[in-house]
């Protein structure tokens, strides 16, 4: 069985990390700034639009004060 550490995964679970900003160049700043790739983190998908859906009585207008915004989602596998 796996044990569930203090951040509620299963121990060895894939993480993620998804940023979203104005630009790419934006996104890899943030994804330099943070030490993702000396983390392990990879890239999921390449870096576009993405749809924001969220769960009933959230207002997505707020959250992003209406901007359009592109995202990127990094992985690092189970270690």
């Amino acid at each position: 069985m796996n044990r569930i550490p203090q951040d509620g995964q299963p121990q060895g679970a894939e993480e993620f990390v998804t940023i979203v900003g104005g630009d790419a160049e934006e996104i890899g700043r943030a994804f330099r700034s943070q030490g993702l790739a000396e983390q392990d983190f990879t890239i999921v998908h390449r870096i576009g639009r993405h749809r924001f859906a969220l769960a009933p009585g959230q207002d997505p207008g707020a959250l992003f004060d209406g901007r359009e915004l592109v995202a990127a989602t990094y992985t690092r596998r189970a270690r």
